[in-house]
């Protein structure tokens, strides 16, 4: 019964009391001595760890269930644990360990005679070649997993696997595949009685219809999901309400993107969801940073901050962190701005964000964080500090494969070396301007061509670039500014 508490919990995005109900069944085990269940409590603590993107505490809790699993054997629950293993060391960007865990869930799957089991983590697999960017890989195993599904008649993992090939279609602008496997799966729920489900649904057709930038269509079916839990989960609503207005603001209607906005922000406020009013208050911040209206966005971002540090949530934390540091340094660029602490207050928010980033296992947000300190501290005319940062963002972008952030990152690099070594500027901003090529920015792509057309002039008529801001010079004239923003 706890055990279906917790997933019941998790499917309501109510993690906390997830956790209680994980961690009282493994005090209630160990006091009963029960060690199966003392397995199966950690398993879930583990799964609510990987829902709140804590993946170190969720890796290190699932090979404690592992090695706990020892004193009493149990294949399936091996598997599980096993999968849930690959499935953490996927969001940590560990694509080979995620690979190789797969596989040994799958064997002990196929020892135990659960095709389901099996089904399950060869769909993981697909998401591990999809994040890896192997997309045909992705497919073909992704179809597989369906296929094993549907001989099992397992109508929940089928639509799990449906899901999967649906956004592997539509990221490989396979649209009209995409949408009909977003249909396949609204027409197992829909008409059911699992809501849950069918909004789950919906939600997916809507995002390959916003794919294919059919926006009215898109604005349409997640309208539909806000009506399913009018009368229903108002917890739920407010995430479809939320939901609602990020698609308005992706048609461009940001009328009613900023109505629905407020409006999710009231049912959350009504219903108590203090994670879902954070999260929504760091979307109100960031839509207003997007536009220009920094004492705004600064209000709701403060007042967001405020929430998830009482409350404890460190992902979203470090998200609202690193948008509003990105925000001072836009603010700063303006020119306009009267608080000449922008930049310190830029700095210490991307320090404090990467800080979290690095304790949760999240290497996608450290590289952002990153990112952002290497743009700060060239602002600053801290030329060495934003080159080591820029340098490391860029070398966890090429740790997860991202080719369009490797790109921007080593333009940072190239930028930095202009002022010392136009040569090796030059080099780095042509590695910089192919991998942004190959990894489809096109805004940055316009950006690195600027850079190399500046870095290739002579240097007495070289264009100041922004993001470098003081000359090494000038720099290297102040030791305060190479050591102080040192200690993290």
């Amino acid at each position: 019964d706890w055990a279906k508490a917790i997933n019941a919990f998790l499917l309501s995005d109510e993690a906390t009391k997830a956790m209680d109900e994980a961690k009282g069944a493994f005090v209630s085990a160990v006091r009963q001595g029960d060690a199966r269940s003392k397995v199966l409590a950690l398993h879930g603590i583990a799964k609510v760890h990987l829902s709140r993107e804590a993946l170190n505490d969720a890796k290190e809790v699932a090979e404690k269930a592992l090695a706990e699993l020892m004193q009493v054997p149990d294949s399936k629950l091996e598997g599980a644990i096993m999968h849930q293993l690959a499935k953490v060391s996927r969001d940590m960007y560990q694509f080979q360990d995620a690979l190789e865990l797969a596989q040994e869930a799958t064997a002990i799957y196929q020892k135990a005679n659960s095709q389901v089991g099996e089904a399950a983590v060869l769909n993981t697999i697909a998401k591990i070649n999809m994040k890896k960017g192997r997309k045909q890989d992705a497919l073909k195993v992704g179809k597989q997993a369906l296929a094993m599904f549907q001989t099992c008649e397992d109508k929940a993992g089928e639509a799990e696997a449906l899901k999967t090939l649906a956004r592997v279609s539509s990221a490989m602008t396979k649209y009209p595949d995409a949408l009909r496997y977003a249909n396949q799966m609204l027409g197992i729920y829909e008409g059911g009685s699992d809501v849950d489900k069918h909004a789950d649904a919906l939600l997916l057709v809507a995002e390959v219809r916003t794919a294919t930038e059919e926006h009215e269509d898109a604005v349409e079916t997640v309208t539909k999901v806000v009506e399913l839990y009018e009368t229903g989960n108002k917890r739920k609503q407010a995430a479809a309400t939320r939901r609602l207005a990020d698609t308005c603001f992706t048609k461009g209607d940001d009328t009613d993107g900023w109505m629905y906005t407020r409006e999710a922000l009231e049912l959350f406020k009504a219903e108590g969801d203090l994670k879902g009013e954070a999260t929504t208050l760091c979307d109100y911040a960031m839509a207003h940073f997007s536009t220009g209206t920094f004492q705004e966005g600064t209000y709701f971002a403060e007042e967001g901050i405020r929430i998830c540090r009482e409350q404890g949530y460190k992902h979203q934390l470090a998200t609202i962190l690193v948008g509003a540091a990105r925000s001072r340094l836009d603010q700063e660029a303006t020119g306009e701005a009267q608080d000449l602490q922008l930049n310190w207050k830029a700095r210490v928010a991307a320090k404090e964000a990467l800080s979290i980033y690095e304790d949760t296992g999240d290497l996608y947000g450290q590289m952002k964080a990153l990112n952002t300190l290497a743009l700060a501290f060239m602002g600053y005319g801290n030329v060495l500090e934003g080159r080591a940062m820029a340098k490391r963002a860029a070398e966890l972008s090429q740790l997860i494969g991202d080719k369009a952030a490797e790109g921007a990152n080593l333009l940072l690099v190239a930028q930095s070396r202009t002022v010392d070594n136009r040569d090796e500027a030059v080099r780095l901003a042509n590695m910089a301007h192919k991998l942004l090529k190959d990894g489809g920015d096109k805004s940055n792509l316009d950006a690195a061509e600027t850079v190399l057309d500046q870095i290739r002039e002579e240097p007495s008529k070289k264009k100041k670039s922004k993001q470098v801001g003081a000359s090494m010079e000038e720099t290297n004239k102040s030791k305060s500014d190479l050591t102080m923003d040192m200690d993290f």
